[in-house]
């Protein structure tokens, strides 16, 4: 029985399930948009919707804890600074210079997940998962 588990094991140990979780919440920041199976989709909603909650909260301490949540990558943008020097743009940084203030009025609901037809080839249930942005009034 399975009673008080509140985790998404994934078919996978704690350590891969982990790194599943911070890859595909990195590709999601990083793309705003990401198809993966319908059993991902719902262990990533949890996921992405506690690091919108700290990019929102924008202190020291928030950077901190999503830097452990997710890959450090580089997105492959180029933003310039008040010097015009260029800087390579990485997720983290997206996510607190974008991603947060965008969703600054909103009180949770961050995600999307939308199911899709079942992949061709094992007939997995698919599902696109999107960040839901605030509309421009």
């Amino acid at each position: 029985m399975r009673h008080r588990c509140k985790v998404d094991h994934l078919g996978k140990p704690a350590d891969q399930r982990k790194a599943l979780i911070r890859s595909l919440a990195t590709s999601l920041f990083t793309h705003d948009e990401i198809t993966t199976t319908l059993v991902r989709a719902k262990a990533l909603r949890k996921e992405a919707d506690r690091i919108v909650t700290l990019a929102k909260r924008g202190d020291v301490h928030a950077i901190r804890q999503v830097r452990n949540l997710i890959f450090h990558s580089r997105t492959g943008e180029v933003i310039t600074d008040e010097k015009n020097r260029e800087i390579p743009e990485t997720v983290l940084r997206r996510i607190f210079s974008k991603v947060g203030p965008r969703f600054g009025s909103r009180n949770g609901g961050y995600t999307r997940v939308i199911q899709m037809p079942p992949r061709r080839g094992d007939a997995a249930p698919m599902a696109l998962v999107q960040l839901t942005y605030e509309l421009a009034e």
